[in-house]
C-alpha cells in the first residue's frame, strides 16, 4: 500500500506543489530570525542524502550541532534538527507536514485503538516507521525546493 502511495499522481503533486509550499515557508521562517549561513552549509546536504539517507542526514546534522563554529551555522543546524528530526516537530516541520497529509493519515493505525500501554507503543513505533520510510523518499525532493528557495531568498551566488 506504502508504494502505491510513493507511486501515486496525487502523491508526486504532494511533493511538487505542498510539500515545496512547506519548504518555502520553512526557510522564510528561518530567515526571519536568524543570519543567512553561505552556501557551503547547504550544499553538504544533498550528497549525504543520496549516499545514506536520513540516517546520514541525522548524523550530519548532530555532527554540525556539536561542532564549535560560527553562532549563525549551529543556528542553522539546530533548526534543520527541528524541522527534519523531531517528533512531530514544529508546525512547519516536515515530519508534522507528513502527518497531516491524508494520504499519509490513511496509512497510520490510531494508536487510542489499542487499550494496553504496551499495544498502543507497539502502534506508535509502526507508524514512526512508516513516516521515516516515506521521509526516506521524499527528504532529496524537499531539499531541492528548501536549497532552491534558500538560495533564492538569500541571492547567494549572484
Amino acid at each position: 500500500m506504502k508504494t502505491d502511495l510513493l507511486e501515486s499522481y496525487s502523491f508526486y503533486l504532494l511533493q511538487d506543489e505542498a510539500m515545496r509550499k512547506n519548504a518555502c515557508q520553512a526557510v522564510d521562517h528561518f530567515l526571519k530570525v536568524q543570519q543567512p549561513v553561505k552556501n557551503a552549509q547547504l550544499h553538504a546536504i544533498p550528497p549525504v542524502m543520496q549516499a545514506k539517507g536520513l540516517s546520514g542526514l541525522r548524523g550530519l546534522i548532530d555532527n554540525q550541532k556539536s561542532k564549535n563554529t560560527k553562532k549563525e551555522n549551529k543556528k542553522f543546524w539546530l533548526f534543520l534538527s527541528d524541522l527534519i528530526l523531531s517528533n512531530p516537530g514544529p508546525e512547519f516541520s516536515l515530519r508534522k507536514f507528513l502527518l497531516d497529509q491524508p494520504q499519509i493519515k490513511a496509512l497510520l493505525q490510531d494508536e487510542t485503538s489499542a487499550i494496553e500501554k504496551k499495544e498502543q507503543k507497539k502502534i506508535r513505533k509502526a507508524n514512526k516507521a512508516i513516516v521515516d520510510e516515506i521521509m526516506e523518499y521524499v527528504l532529496p525532493v524537499y531539499f531541492e525546493h528548501f536549497n532552491c528557495h534558500y538560495f533564492y531568498r538569500t541571492r547567494q551566488g549572484a
